[in-house]
């Protein structure tokens, strides 16, 4: 009982004498980075040392969602200043021709999770992340990797991967992550076209 009144503080509900809820999305980015940062929901706020998000909001069209952050990251507090972060950056400029100030990007666990996934935890970190995309109102969301897209809610990434499609009025496409290009290069070429699908939509 008390894990969920937590967890209903954690996603904007306010609790009043009379035992009433209201629910109230935050509307300011530097207060969901206060929550998520006081979090204690699930076991991974122990290894949190700094939260992983963007350090600001970005007028941004383009959204990049991944699942898991780096220990790096977690250490300095920089997304996507990883070797694996690094290389993303490349693609997307290289491809796109969006520099890191220019797209925005957001990981599904908001804390850093030793490479584990647990489903509580997604679940946890869920409304903090459709708070994000509210707040930012993103033209389009790329979703990295199978367990990022299932995350979110979809099935069928193998049908879907490469595809635009709308969900909640907003447009998504999935690809692959990193990670698996690393450990399957064949796949780079469908990666790279998936990202200028990217470009012709923006």
């Amino acid at each position: 009982m008390i894990r969920s009144l937590h967890y209903l503080k954690a996603i904007g509900y306010n609790f009043t004498d009379e035992i009433r809820t209201k629910k109230s999305k935050v509307q300011n980015f530097e207060d969901l980075k206060k929550n998520i940062q006081k979090c204690t929901l699930c076991h991974f706020s122990k290894l949190r040392h700094f939260t992983l998000m963007e350090t600001k909001l970005k007028d941004a069209s383009l959204m990049i969602v991944d699942t898991l952050g780096q220990k790096s990251e977690n250490e300095s507090g920089s997304i996507l200043e990883s070797k694996k972060g690094k290389k993303l950056q490349n693609y997307i400029y290289n491809i796109l021709g969006l520099k890191k100030e220019q797209f925005y990007f957001s990981y599904l666990f908001k804390c850093y999770s030793n490479r584990k996934f647990d489903d509580f935890s997604l679940q946890s970190c869920l409304p903090f992340f459709w708070n994000e995309v509210e707040l930012l109102q993103p033209n389009l969301i790329l979703c990295l990797g199978e367990y990022t897209f299932k995350g979110l809610g979809f099935s069928n990434f193998n049908a879907l991967r490469g595809e635009i499609f709308t969900y909640k009025n907003l447009f998504f496409i999935a690809s692959f992550e990193l990670e698996f290009i690393e450990k399957n290069p064949s796949y780079e070429k469908k990666f790279i076209e998936d990202l200028q699908k990217i470009k012709g939509f923006l």
